[in-house]
């Protein structure tokens, strides 16, 4: 496998989903740590137990290692992903040779009405980013590509537990793990059974923001747990633009997702209205931090800048986002949506230091 394929097959534009939901987490998680340093849990690690919660190395530390675990886990699903589907053969159309071959078919056939619609909807689909294993990768170094990265990943998870001696979080790892692999691997991928949406609000939402503020404070607050439901939907709204992008495809290879189950139309406004739950929220979270005048007096200039830019950009982002999905822009949206991740992290950094 060569580099540029190695770097392809990461999907480099989707990992701030795995970015967003542990800074978001990590944001809360410091927050929380501002002057409750004496209720937050000891290092498991030294000796006697010494108190080092409030160690900024400490918290550091435990910040990378969640992102590690994150970010390699997201890597070894995707490579998981594609090894997967491309031995069962649903990513036959996206293999670079195909995808050449049906875009200069589409051109020639290419006229007025709804011939022109049909191409512009083939033209998102084909275009979407080749897979390894449909291009004439071997299956087994796809495989060993995700099997690394998956080990990473423990190896990070692993590290993080010894410091804090949450032993219970390896159940959560391992959870994680498994969810990677049968998404679509296994005998029954329940990404094929229309459970992949619920998964990715799931993983890439609370579990990923909540272990990450657990991980580094011992406890959680509601503004964090409120968080992770947001940065959850934008993950949602990831994966049902990607599978609205694939809806034809997906059909013809018996993937259920919920575009499949729903319709391209009924999925376009589903997106759109998660997209809209997702502007609301950081709209609510500046109005509770205006309203609350008191909490005003410990907003800095920089954390008030890191909040109303987030939102800001949130907002307007997450406008154009809308007409993008509305219009068949899928690849557009997808990037857009994964700018929305970081911009709300952004904007959760900002309130959280105020709240």
């Amino acid at each position: 496998m060569q580099l540029s394929q190695l770097i392809s097959g990461t999907r480099p534009r989707t990992l701030a989903l795995g970015v967003a939901p542990v800074w978001i987490g990590a944001a809360g998680a410091w927050a929380l740590m501002r002057g409750r340093a004496h209720t937050l849990p000891q290092c498991a690690w030294a000796a006697g137990g010494a108190h080092c919660a409030s160690s900024p190395a400490r918290m550091t530390t435990l910040m990378l290692l969640c992102l590690g675990v994150a970010v390699f886990l997201q890597i070894a699903t995707n490579f998981a992903n594609d090894y997967s589907d491309g031995i069962r053969g649903t990513d036959a159309h996206r293999a670079a040779v195909a995808v050449a071959n049906r875009v200069e078919y589409v051109t020639r056939a290419t006229g007025p009405g709804e011939v022109e619609r049909e191409e512009t909807l083939d033209y998102e689909e084909l275009h979407a980013p080749t897979r390894l294993v449909a291009s004439g990768v071997p299956p087994r170094a796809v495989l060993t590509a995700a099997v690394v990265n998956a080990a990473l990943a423990c190896a990070c998870g692993l590290a993080a537990v010894v410091i804090t001696g949450y032993w219970w979080l390896l159940a959560v790892g391992a959870l994680c793990v498994l969810a990677g692999w049968f998404y679509v691997g296994g005998a029954h991928p329940y990404g094929y059974r229309g459970w992949g949406e619920v998964a990715a609000f799931v993983f890439f939402g609370p579990v990923a923001t909540l272990g990450t503020t657990i991980t580094m404070a011992g406890t959680v607050d509601w503004p964090t747990a409120c968080a992770s439901v947001v940065i959850g939907l934008v993950a949602l709204a990831v994966l049902s633009v990607n599978n609205l992008r694939d809806i034809r495809s997906d059909a013809q290879a018996g993937k259920r997702t919920w575009a499949v189950r729903l319709g391209a139309r009924a999925t376009t406004v589903c997106i759109i209205v998660v997209i809209a739950l997702v502007m609301l929220a950081v709209l609510a979270a500046g109005v509770y931090v205006g309203v609350h005048g008191s909490a005003l007096a410990h907003l800095t200039a920089g954390w008030g800048f890191c909040a109303v830019l987030g939102m800001v950009c949130v907002l307007l982002t997450g406008y154009f986002t809308c007409f993008e999905v509305a219009h068949g822009e899928y690849m557009r949206a997808m990037w857009s949506l994964a700018l929305i991740a970081l911009w709300f992290a952004l904007a959760f950094t900002g309130f959280a230091m105020v709240l």
